[in-house]
């Protein structure tokens, strides 16, 4: 193993453990409505924008096909999350509590 091996590891296992993380994101999302109270659209749109431009630039400058495709999936994965935050928020169902423990639409089966 080279010391030029060492960063390559790094970002590997740093962009696996990241893509791996949007799937909890997108779980909460679909599963818990509530969930999209606590989501920040600036945050999200804002890694989507560096993802996309990480992707482009490393297809079209560096050539760098699997450079590109860790990102440009990143982007596919922030731009679910900004969709099923907006489904969520636009598409209120029957829910228990928001992620922050608070109503967040109506309830089935609660009075007053």
């Amino acid at each position: 193993m080279s010391a030029a091996d060492l960063p390559l590891i790094a970002f590997a296992a740093c962009n696996a453990l990241r893509i791996a993380a949007y799937f909890p994101q997108m779980f909460q999302l679909a599963c818990r409505p509530g969930a999209a109270v606590s989501f920040s659209y600036a945050t999200w749109a804002l890694f989507l924008a560096a993802n996309l431009s990480t992707a482009v630039y490393a297809c079209m400058v560096l050539n760098d096909a699997v450079l590109c495709i860790v990102h440009a999936f990143s982007t596919l994965c922030c731009g679910v999350l900004i969709g099923l935050a907006l489904w969520r928020c636009r598409c209120p169902v029957a829910q228990r509590d928001s992620a922050l423990g608070q109503a967040c639409g109506p309830q089935v089966g609660k009075e007053g």
